[in-house]
């Protein structure tokens, strides 16, 4: 999609980060949609919530910064795909974030290994987000949600589709991935 090709641009790790995953993900057999594990979209995703929730965040919200400017609806088959495009506003947002902060300086290295740690330990439960769904879907209990990738266009829908079964076999696979790469 267009969104993630911006999110690419913005920041150079993005990229590395994403490549790195999705061949672990290949590798370890955990990204066949098909199979119930994850598709690339969704861990694409779950890549962009990592980088937005950094101590010093990587990556803005797109689409927060647009909604909350008012810009005009972008429909596409029906759907508010509207997202800042504005090298200015999406700065500017980056060092509010900050709260006028240096940028994140966080090598890739340090970026994957704290990515395994987050999805494999700390992450427990809730829906992964890009974006601020408060307006759309009042928040509610999240506790039975586990690796739900919430759409970003459309609020509600899940782009992960992981079956239960695959749950623990996934959680074992970041978790792994993480002891191996924090023990060097």
């Amino acid at each position: 999609s267009r969104l993630l090709g911006d999110y690419v641009r913005l920041d150079s790790r993005v990229r590395s980060l994403g490549l790195c995953i999705k061949a672990w993900a290949q590798a370890r057999g955990i990204n066949d949609r098909s199979k119930g594990t994850v598709s690339s979209f969704a861990l694409s995703l779950m890549l962009i919530h990592f980088l937005q929730r950094r101590p010093v965040p990587i990556l803005p919200s797109l689409q927060d910064i647009a909604f909350s400017r008012s810009s005009p609806p972008d429909f596409v088959n029906g759907v508010d795909c509207r997202y800042c495009k504005d090298p200015e506003l999406i700065e500017e947002e980056l060092k509010y974030l900050r709260r006028g902060g240096p940028p994140n300086s966080e090598s890739v290295g340090l970026l994957l290994l704290e990515f395994f740690k987050y999805y494999g330990h700390d992450y427990r439960n809730g829906i992964i987000r890009i974006r601020d769904t408060r307006s759309e879907l009042p928040p509610g209990d999240e506790t039975g949600y586990y690796l739900v990738v919430d759409n970003p266009f459309e609020v509600g829908k899940d782009v992960a589709n992981i079956d239960g079964a695959q749950h623990d076999i996934i959680q074992k696979e970041l978790r792994r991935a993480w002891s191996l790469l924090k023990d060097g």
